[in-house]
Parts: structure tokens; sequence; C-alpha cells
């Protein structure tokens, strides 16, 4: 795995727990949404989503590996289109994760 990859793990971990973070279904979920949320911030219109999933849903189910990598190559077009080094937003994500979980830890303590 990546640096980026390792250090997110580790994140999530923390934040969602170990057993989710292995749970398949839970990542996927997560995924969708998060997709979703883009979808709908790079002004993605909601009646356009059921004929893209029915395209989805009308091929062959890619392999994981496969389908992790077509969504990377898209969301770097994404991020060029929107004028987004989408590794920094990556790493500006795990900066925001680290010190929310920090700041919740400092709470606990209290």
């Amino acid at each position: 795995m990546s640096e980026y990859q390792n250090k997110a793990v580790r994140l999530l971990a923390s934040s969602v727990g170990h057993e989710s973070l292995l749970d398949l279904n839970d990542r996927r979920d997560a995924f969708l949404y998060r997709a979703l949320e883009l979808y709908f911030a790079a002004g993605g219109a909601l009646d356009a989503i059921q004929p893209i999933i029915e395209k989805v849903y009308s091929q062959n189910k890619p392999r994981v590996d496969i389908a992790v990598g077509d969504v990377l190559y898209k969301l770097a077009g994404v991020g060029h289109a929107a004028d987004i080094d989408i590794i920094q937003a990556g790493y500006n994500k795990l900066d925001d994760t680290k010190q929310k979980l920090a700041g919740e830890n400092l709470h606990l303590s209290r």
C-alpha cells in the first residue's frame, strides 16, 4: 500500500473502528455516500443518477481492483477539471481527521 493509503487506513481504524474498517459492506456504502456527495458538489443532477445506475448494473461486474483503478483514473479527471490537486486534497482530509480525533481525545480526557 502507498504511504497515503497506510495513513488513511490508520486514521479510519481510529475513527470507525477496526471491525468496520475490515467490513467491505461498510466501506462500500461509505464510499458510495462520498462519491454521490462529490457528484453533487461538482454540479451533478439528481435525475441523472438513475440512468447511470442502470448503465452500471447492465454491464458485467468488474473485479474490485479494476474498479478501484477506474475510480482513481476518473477522479484525476475531476480534479483536473476543477483545478484541484487530488493528492493534496487527500492529505488535507488526513490532517483534518487527525485534528478532529485529537480534539475528541482531548475532550474525553477531561
